[in-house]
């Protein structure tokens, strides 16, 4: 589904549903400006290379079982995301953890459940995919539109 990044509720909606199943994920790709073409990555560069996808990948997978709801972001920037992130007015919200910051698979935070337990609301859903796409945003290098693509992959 397409999205612009300031009209969200659609794909809160999707990460309810993902989120009351317990099962599923979603993956967001920002929308590119297209006379501004990313720059190419050779076959070699792809498969040696230490870097992740010249344009990111953001992805939020609900809590399943005991394993708590987290995000992620496949990108290009190498290591220390995190501190480029806060660099770039993305601070991880207190109480993320991270779970991987690797230069080639990204970065991985768990998000801590709702205070009380319980499912998270659609405000909850909708903070963390507001963070999820103005850190892919942040780590991403070729000129954005500010229309995302949102894939949800109910399992």
């Amino acid at each position: 589904m397409e999205f612009d990044e300031q009209r969200r509720s659609a794909v809160v909606d999707r990460m309810l549903a993902l989120a009351e199943a317990g099962a599923g994920w979603l993956n967001v790709s920002p929308g590119l400006d297209v006379d501004v073409p990313p720059p190419e990555r050779t076959l070699l560069g792809s498969i040696f290379g230490s870097k992740g996808p010249t344009v990111p990948l953001g992805t939020w997978t609900p809590a399943q079982g005991r394993d708590p709801s987290s995000v992620g972001v496949h990108h290009s920037e190498g290591i220390r995301a995190i501190d480029l992130l806060a660099e770039r007015n993305v601070a991880v919200p207190l109480g993320w953890r991270k779970l991987q910051d690797h230069p080639k698979r990204g970065l991985v935070l768990a998000i801590p459940p709702p205070p009380g337990g319980g499912p998270p609301s659609a405000d909850d859903l909708d903070t963390v995919l507001d963070w999820l796409l103005r850190a892919t945003g942040a780590l991403c290098r070729v000129r954005r539109t500010g229309e995302w693509r949102a894939y949800v992959h109910p399992r």
